[in-house]
Formats: structure tokens, sequence, C-alpha cells
């Protein structure tokens, strides 16, 4: 059976290598960069990852709000708030100690994996963000599910990619269709998951990226259809926004904008906070969970997502007070920072809408004050902040867009929902460089920007692309023995190996012709002795400095290493020729 296995992963990756572009200049060269039977592949991939993935949001969802129901249903006055406390500290003691997941939160550690490597979502992360998050926020957590599902879909495509023995290019877009399948399926919204995961996981826009993520999004929703209904989060019917309401919406963003920096860097400061207490970090999970407790049991509507309240401003025909809403903003602001820094598992997402809607009423209910002709209806401005904020958050003015229009129907929003998300989107980028997933992997420099050449070549995987169809010979071969090994090489080049299975140096043709047709040297020249003594590329090292190492030597081929083993060589026309590949890629 392990055989079988191993023969059919082999004829998989050997399928998808095959058909990739060539230097015919015809019509269609632009597209021969990807070939279809890697594109089937790819997709069939999807299907699958979209359909579990859309089971697990479904699960995920219903036994949070499950358990929310039961435990509100006890009726148990003050004693509720120790509620989110147990939730939290179980929580972190089962992710971080039994399963020892220490990954971010929800989509940082996904957008991580794109950066650095899929390798860095493990497959306990599908466990330990499904049972960390429903313990988290169904005890009262204040905070969002669609982060741990993102991370759960990530990690479902990693592990996915692991198993069939993928490169890391097509891992890292397996990564990306698991987050587009998770989206699509909390909010049963297949297009804000599609544009979820081209414009915040994977970045790209191509052949390859868009029909597969089309697939993932596209079953899960379905999945979630099947099981839940055509369910939509919010339902509310917007009037057509005048002149006014439109230039109105600017300032929304604006307003939106700056919160949404407000809100990125306290969850920074509550992290840090938090920190500095030297416990376990189970314990400090409990401790931000009591104080979570504690604002739920004054103001209740600050515990869990909040969807409800939302819900509540968009629907109700007799508004909170100002007053309220603002306090709400605040408490939620307060209890889903105290919730993240503490350690809870959860994400900022649905965080970001809850809050976005309480500011966009409250702006909305102030215009109606003013002496203004055809403002919309505050609702309208409700959904507008959702948008803005998450725009603002995320660093995705698209995904606030799309989300806001599907979670509600309300595609007669559009024009509104783009000038509040663009609006935000700019204020936010003028003070934060980054998006609250993305401000700690550029401030270590992990977070390359996209297109970029460096991008380019770091997204090449050498291990992929080394050459082994070589003759390894030892360092005290006779010239009379290497002659008969050559007979058989199908390269102008001879790694030399020691007794310890070593590289110290390699052999050209070029290197032995001079001896070639002195047969006195037959039996006393040895390969040591004429081999080059060339840099060692170590696998670990970016393509840089093995582009370095290759003008510095002026080898066409270089050893690879991991760290004392040898692996293969590197060919810099190989090298080129993936490299190529990738741009024709990103240019379809």
């Amino acid at each position: 059976m392990t055989n079988f296995k191993k023969l059919w992963r082999r004829q998989l990756n050997k399928y998808l290598s095959r058909g990739f572009a060539g230097t015919d200049a015809n019509l269609l060269s632009r597209f021969q960069a990807v070939s279809a039977r890697e594109a089937v592949v790819m997709m069939t991939a999807a299907l699958g990852i979209g359909l579990v993935c859309g089971m697990l949001a479904v699960g995920l969802n219903w036994s949070v709000h499950t358990l929310r129901v039961f435990i509100t249903e006890l009726d148990l006055g003050w004693k509720a708030i120790f509620f989110p406390a147990l939730g939290a500290g179980i929580a972190v003691f089962l992710v971080r100690s039994l399963l020892h997941d220490s990954e971010g939160h929800g989509v940082s550690s996904v957008i991580k994996a794109i950066a650095m490597g899929s390798d860095t979502l493990r497959r306990r992360m599908i466990y330990s963000r499904f049972f960390g998050s429903f313990l988290t926020v169904g005890s009262g957590g204040s905070t969002g599910l669609e982060g741990p599902i993102v991370s759960i879909g990530g990690a479902m495509g990693s592990a996915l990619g692991r198993w069939l023995e993928m490169n890391e290019r097509h891992k890292k877009l397996l990564i990306g269709y698991g987050a587009a399948a998770a989206v699509a399926g909390i909010f049963n919204a297949p297009l804000t998951g599609l544009i979820f995961a081209l414009e915040i996981i994977i970045g790209e826009w191509t052949y390859l990226t868009i029909l597969p993520t089309i697939i993932a999004a596209v079953s899960a929703t379905e999945v979630s259809r099947w099981i839940m209904g055509d369910k939509i989060a919010f339902f509310q019917e917007i009037a057509g926004f005048s002149i006014t309401s439109l230039i109105a919406c600017f300032a929304l963003g604006a307003l939106t904008g700056v919160i949404s920096i407000l809100f990125v860097r306290s969850l920074q400061i509550w992290e840090k906070l938090f920190s500095k207490f030297s416990i376990h970090l189970w314990i400090r999970a409990a401790i931000g969970g009591l104080a979570v407790g504690i604002l739920g049991f004054y103001m209740p509507e600050v515990l869990s997502e909040g969807y409800s309240v939302t819900q509540s401003f968009l629907t109700d025909s007799i508004r909170p007070e100002i007053g309220f809403i603002l306090l709400f903003v605040l408490l939620k602001f307060l209890a889903c920072g105290i919730t993240l820094g503490s350690g809870g598992v959860g994400g900022v997402f649905a965080p970001s809408l809850v809050i976005g809607s309480g500011v966009g009423l409250a702006f909305g209910m102030i215009l109606h004050l003013l002496p203004l002709d055809g403002v919309a209806e505050d609702a309208a401005f409700a959904l507008a902040g959702m948008a803005g904020m998450v725009a603002g958050v995320m660093h995705g003015p698209l995904t606030g867009i799309f989300l806001v229009m599907e979670a509600t129907r309300g595609y007669s929003m559009i024009l509104p929902l783009m000038l509040t998300a663009s609006s935000a989107m700019v204020v936010s980028s003028f003070f934060d460089i980054g998006s609250v997933y993305t401000q700690e992997l550029i401030k270590k420099g992990s977070l390359i920007k996209r297109g970029t050449d460096r991008y380019l070549l770091h997204h090449l995987n050498i291990r992929d692309i080394l050459d082994k169809d070589f003759i390894t010979i030892p360092e005290d071969l006779l010239l009379r023995d290497f002659i008969e090994e050559f007979k058989k090489a199908h390269r102008n080049y001879f790694p030399v190996l020691n007794e310890d299975r070593q590289c110290v140096g390699v052999v050209f043709l070029d290197d032995i012709r001079p001896y070639l047709f002195d047969t006195s040297l037959y039996d006393l020249l040895t390969m040591g002795s004429v081999m080059r003594n060339l840099p060692i590329i170590n696998l670990d090292e970016p393509i840089s400095a093995a582009l370095d190492k290759f003008e510095t030597s002026e080898a066409w081929s270089l050893p690879v290493v991991e760290g004392k083993i040898f692996l293969g060589m590197l060919s810099k026309s190989t090298l080129f020729d993936h490299y190529r590949r990738e741009l024709q890629i990103q240019a379809i």
C-alpha cells in the first residue's frame, strides 16, 4: 500500500510538472505557462478542500451558538462572569500545552505561511483552532470565528499539499483555496471568499489562483446552504443614496479609518500588557476572560461575536440611544482587546464588523440631527461603517465591500460601500504600514512586496528545481576509472564526495579534457586533485544568496546541501527557467 501511494504521488508530481511554457511566439504563448493538466489537478484539490471546509465552518458556527444558547438559558446571574474565564483558560491550555500550537491569531498565521513557507501551518492547527475558538467564543469571549476558520482552511490546504508531496508553490495555492472556502462557508458568501483569498491571502490574480479559488468558495458555500439553508448574516433593505449621503460616506470612511487604527493599536497594547505577566498562559487567558465576563455582566451585548447586536442595529424600529451605542462600541473595543491580548483564540473579523456597525449607526443618527436634506436612513450608514472598518483593519477594501453586500444582500449599497471603504483604506494606510495581519511580519522583514523580483525569487523552492541525474565520484578516483564513469554520464559535471558522502568539490569535463590524451596520468591523477572547490548552497538560504554565489564563482552549477547532507546540484539555467515561468504565471 505504501509503495502504491509513493508511486501515484510521484506520477502526480510528474503530471503537474509537464506542460509549462516554451519559447514559441504564437497567440497562445501567454497561456502556456500553466498547463491544462495542472489546472485540472488544482481545481480537483480545491473542490475537496471546499467541501470539507464548508462542513467545518458550519460545524464550528453551530457548535458555538449551541453553547451560547445553553449558557444563556442557565440564567446564573452574576456567576456567568466565570464562563469566559473558564472557556479561555481551557482553550489556551488545550491549544498551547496539549496541541503545541504557538502560531498567532487567525489570518496572520496563514499570511505568514504564504510569506515564509507552507510548513508553518501544521495539521494539528485544524483541531487546535476549531476547539480553541469553540471554547473561547462559545463561552463568551469577545472575538470572532472567521480568523480561526481561515487558519483551519489554510492548515487543511497545507496538509493536503504535503500529503500529495506537491511543490511549495502548489502548497501555498492550496492554502489560499482553504482560506477562500473557510470565509465563504462561514458567511454563506462565495464572492467574499474569493475576493478575500485573492486580495489578502494569496495576493495574485492569475489563472491558477482565480479558477480553483472559485471552485473552493462555491463548493464550501453550497455545503453551508445544504446544511443550514440559504441564510444571510444580516438583512436590511436600503433605499437609494442621495448626493448628500454619498458625500457623508467620505467622512464616515475617514472616521472608521481612524477608529480602525485605534483598534489595531489597542490590540497591540493589550498583548504587550498581558505579556508582562510571568504566569502560565492559560492563567493569563483566564484572567482576561474574567475581565470580559465582568464587562459582559454589565453589558451582555459585548460577549461573543456580537452579530445579534448588529442585526438589531439594522432592523429594530426603535433605535437605541446614541449614548448606548457609543458605550457599546467602547466596551466592545475593550472586550475584544482583552480577549485576544490575553491569549484567547479568535480573530478580528467579527469585532471589526460589529464595531463598524455601531460607529456607522451613531454617525447616521448624528447626521439626522443636522439640518441636511436627503440623508439616508441610519441603517445604511451602519452597513457602510462595517465596510469601512473591515477595510481599515484588514487593508482589504474589496473584501469589506463584497462582504457587506453578500452578508446583507444589499447590492444597491455598492456606491456608498465603495466610497466608505476606499476612504477608510486611505486614512488607515496613511498612519499604519500594513494591516492588523501583516504589521508584525513587516517589522521582522518577512513580508515581501508581491510582484517584485525579490518576491518571485523568494517563492522559488530550491528543493523543487535540483538536478539529480548525475554521477557522483569519490576523491581518490583515478583518471582511468573516471573515463569509464564518464561513458555512462548524462551531465558534464561530477560532484566529488568524501568518505562521509559530503560534497567536497565538483569536477567539470572541461577540467579533465587536457589530461584525457596523456595516458601516463591515467593511474596517477585523482579527481580530488583536479576538482573545483566551489561555494556550497545551503537549502535554507534565500535564492538571492545562491545568485551571489553563482556570480562570484562564475560556475553554472553549484552543489546544494541540507545541513551537511548533499542533496543535488542547482543549475543557473534551471533557476532562471523557473524564474521565467513565474513571470509568465504572474502575467496571465
